[in-house]
C-alpha cells in the first residue's frame, strides 16, 4: 500500500512542517511506501492520500484534479477572517472556511490535533473525525542548546518567552503590553524573546515594533526563525512562557514548554486549556495589570514555580510517543480501509 502527503506548495510553518514528518515516519513504519507532494504537483493517478488543508492550500483546484482511491483531510485550522481586517488575507480566510464545507464530499476521513479544531470540522457539516494529539517525543530536545545564546543571556536577569507564528490571532500586542508594565513597575531586570518566523505577514511585525517603540519599552526581542539549538537556548533561558494568543491552533510550543520545565501562562481561548490539560496557569481576563502581577509570583515564589512545572510534566507524560503514535497507527489502518 502507498500513502502520499500533500501539502501547499508554498512555505508552511515549523508546526505543520513538525506534523509532515512525523507522519512520514508513521507511514514508513507501518510498512507502507509514501512521499510528501506539492498541491501543484502534477498528480498521476494516487492510492491513497493524505491532504492538508491550511490557509496557503489551493484545495478547490487540487481536489478537482486528484485521482485517487482514497482522500483524507489533515485538519491544521483556518485562522479566522476577523484578524486580517482590511488585509487581503481576511478574503483567503472567508474562502478557505467556505471551501472547508463545500469540499467534504472529496474526503473519506478527516483528522486533526485537538477536540477545538474537531469542532470546526463538525460545524462544517464533518462526520467522519478523529483526534490525534501531537506527541512530544524527549529525543526532539536531546541535544545542546546554542552556546552562544545561553551566555549572551544568562545573568540576573528575568527573560519571558513567547514561541510561534507572529499572526495576528497570537495577540503579541498583549504579550508587549504586559512585559510593559512587569518591566517598568515591577522588574526592570527583565526581557521579552518573542520568537517566532514572521514573514507570512510582515505587516503585522511592523505594528508590533511601533508599538515598542511608542511604548520606549527596552529588552523587547522579535528573533525571527531561528535554530532548533537556537529555540532550544530561549526555552533554557526563560523563567515563564506567556500566551495571550486566541487561536491557538497547532500547539507544539506549548507542549515544548511543559516538557522543558517553563511555567506557562496562557490565555484560556480556543485550544489552549485542552492542551494544557490542567496545567500550567490559565487567565480569562487580559487585565494587563493583574496579568504581569500573576507573573511576578509565578517568578518569585519558587514553591508555586515547583508546582506548576510538576502538573507540566505530568501533562507532557500522557503526550510520549509510547502512549500517543499508537493511536495514529490505528487511525490511518481504520482510515484507509474506509475507500477500499
Amino acid at each position: 500500500m502507498r500513502i502520499d502527503q500533500l501539502t501547499p506548495s508554498k512555505r508552511y510553518s515549523d508546526g505543520i512542517s513538525h506534523i509532515v514528518v512525523l507522519l512520514q515516519k508513521i507511514i514508513k513504519d507501518i510498512g507502507f511506501n509514501t512521499s510528501v507532494l506539492a498541491d501543484t504537483t502534477q498528480l498521476e493517478e494516487r492510492e491513497h492520500i493524505i491532504y492538508h488543508m491550511l490557509l496557503g492550500s489551493h484545495p478547490t483546484k487540487t481536489l478537482d484534479e486528484i485521482k485517487a482511491k482514497n482522500i483524507v483531510l489533515f485538519y491544521h485550522g483556518i485562522t479566522p477572517p476577523e484578524y486580517y481586517t482590511n488585509r487581503p488575507e481576511q478574503h483567503q480566510s472567508l474562502a478557505r472556511q467556505k471551501e472547508l464545507a463545500a469540499l467534504k464530499k472529496h474526503f473519506t476521513y478527516a483528522f486533526t490535533t485537538t477536540k477545538h479544531l474537531e469542532k470546526e470540522l463538525h460545524r462544517a457539516g464533518y462526520e467522519r473525525t478523529m483526534v490525534l494529539p501531537l506527541p512530544v517525543d524527549p529525543k526532539d530536545y536531546d541535544q545542546e542548546p546554542d552556546a552562544r545564546l545561553m551566555q549572551k543571556n544568562t545573568d540576573d536577569h528575568t527573560n519571558l518567552l513567547f514561541v510561534g507564528q507572529i499572526t495576528p490571532d497570537k495577540k503579541l500586542e498583549d504579550i508587549i503590553s504586559i512585559f510593559n508594565y512587569y518591566h517598568k513597575k515591577l522588574n526592570s531586570k527583565s526581557r521579552l524573546f518573542l520568537v517566532g518566523n514572521y514573514s507570512a505577514h510582515p505587516w503585522y511585525s511592523q505594528q508590533l515594533l511601533a508599538l515598542i517603540k511608542e511604548l520606549q519599552i527596552k529588552n523587547v526581542f522579535l528573533t525571527g526563525r531561528v535554530s532548533p539549538q537556537q529555540l532550544l537556548a530561549y526555552y533554557r533561558l526563560s523563567q515563564a512562557f506567556l500566551c495571550m494568543s486566541e487561536y491557538e491552533a497547532l500547539f507544539g510550543p506549548l507542549t515544548a514548554g511543559m516538557y522543558l520545565r517553563v511555567p506557562i501562562i496562557a490565555f484560556e481561548q480556543a485550544a489552549v486549556q485542552e492542551v494544557l490539560g490542567g496545567a500550567g496557569c490559565l487567565i480569562r481576563d487580559k487585565d494587563i495589570r493583574e496579568t504581569a502581577r500573576f507573573l511576578d509570583t509565578i517568578i518569585s515564589d519558587q514553591a508555586k514555580r515547583e508546582e506548576i512545572i510538576n502538573r507540566q510534566l505530568a501533562r507532557v507524560n500522557d503526550l510520549r510517543p509510547e502512549k500517543v503514535i499508537p493511536l495514529y497507527r490505528e487511525a490511518f489502518l481504520g482510515a484507509f480501509k474506509v475507500g477500499g
